[in-house]
């Protein structure tokens, strides 16, 4: 009765260790095709016009790069961060593209009213 028991024990520990695996690939593979899709988004916008956005982007592309490359060597994990990474990046880019021209505008409106103000 007892190497039945152990059997079966085996079988059960054997299948949530299968299950777990499965469950981080699942979890690797939506964390990719969100930093892929936060990256196309980006490249979309006017990032790749603003450096300061440009450079995340090209953070985000090399982070994927390496995710990929880490998910052939088995480090799912570790590939896991760096497409969250990524997608990080592309979301800092994004945000950039938007801020950086709307920062410029300001400086030159509140020169013009500076200007304005010392020619009276």
């Amino acid at each position: 009765m007892r190497p039945k028991l152990f059997a079966a024990a085996l079988l059960c520990v054997a299948a949530v260790g299968c299950a777990g695996k499965q469950v981080i690939a699942t979890s690797t593979h939506q964390q990719r095709v969100q930093a892929e899709a936060a990256l196309r988004s980006a490249e979309n916008s006017q990032a790749p016009n603003v450096p300061e956005a440009a450079r995340h982007l090209q953070f985000a592309r090399q982070q994927i790069a390496d995710g990929e490359r880490l998910i052939q060597e088995g480090e799912q994990e570790a590939a896991e961060l760096r497409f969250r990474q990524a997608d990080a990046d592309a979301d800092l880019a994004s945000a950039l593209a938007r801020a950086v021209p709307l920062k410029n505008e300001a400086r030159r409106a509140s020169e013009q009213a500076e200007s304005l103000r010392s020619r009276q």
